[in-house]
């Protein structure tokens, strides 16, 4: 039988190790889904990526770099309420007043700099002036922009859409080598 290690134990959580095996508990639900779902995201990006190299749809030094730009985006952060699929077809202004937003379909919970980078996606030129004023990590969005793409070009390939079109996702990935 395999030993049981503690790996971190304090008031609020602790972490147990048996074998290739851990356990967490942890007093703090909101916690508990944060990492679950950080770690069902970075799983999703791993096969992504696997598929997009075995199939031969993007080359693997392309997948490899954006998948390690990516990992920026796999952080804590607070959350916050986003649209979710913010992006300029979304977004209708008058002149330089915002009018309206539509199409908050995935609207929810999650990391405000999400919705930045996806406003930004190809619009590489306009990145500087949208996030005047927020203090925000360029890492970041940069991270934001190479997962969202690569979890989305075999998609849009699927769905009838092209990813390779200039200044689209694969533009993107290529801006990050």
């Amino acid at each position: 039988m395999d030993e049981v290690k503690v790996v971190v134990a304090h008031s609020e959580r602790v972490t147990l190790r048996v074998g290739d095996v851990f356990l967490k508990v942890d007093a703090d639900q909101a916690r508990i889904d944060a990492e679950v779902e950080a770690m069902s995201l970075a799983a999703e990006l791993d096969a992504e990526c696997e598929g997009l190299v075995t199939n031969g749809v993007l080359p693997a030094e392309l997948v490899t770099r954006n998948r390690q730009v990516a990992e920026a985006a796999l952080r804590p952060w607070t959350p916050a309420f986003t649209h979710g699929d913010l992006q300029i077809a979304h977004v209708f202004v008058d002149g330089e007043e915002v009018t309206g937003i539509i199409d908050w379909s995935e609207a929810g919970q999650g990391d405000a700099l999400y919705d930045l980078a996806t406003f930004t996606l190809g619009h590489q030129e306009h990145l500087e002036d949208v996030i005047a004023g927020y203090g925000t990590d360029l890492d970041v969005i940069h991270a934001w922009w190479s997962l969202r793409s690569l979890l989305v070009v075999r998609w849009l390939i699927e769905h009838g859409f092209d990813p390779f079109a200039p200044g689209c996702e694969v533009d993107v990935l290529r801006s990050r080598m």
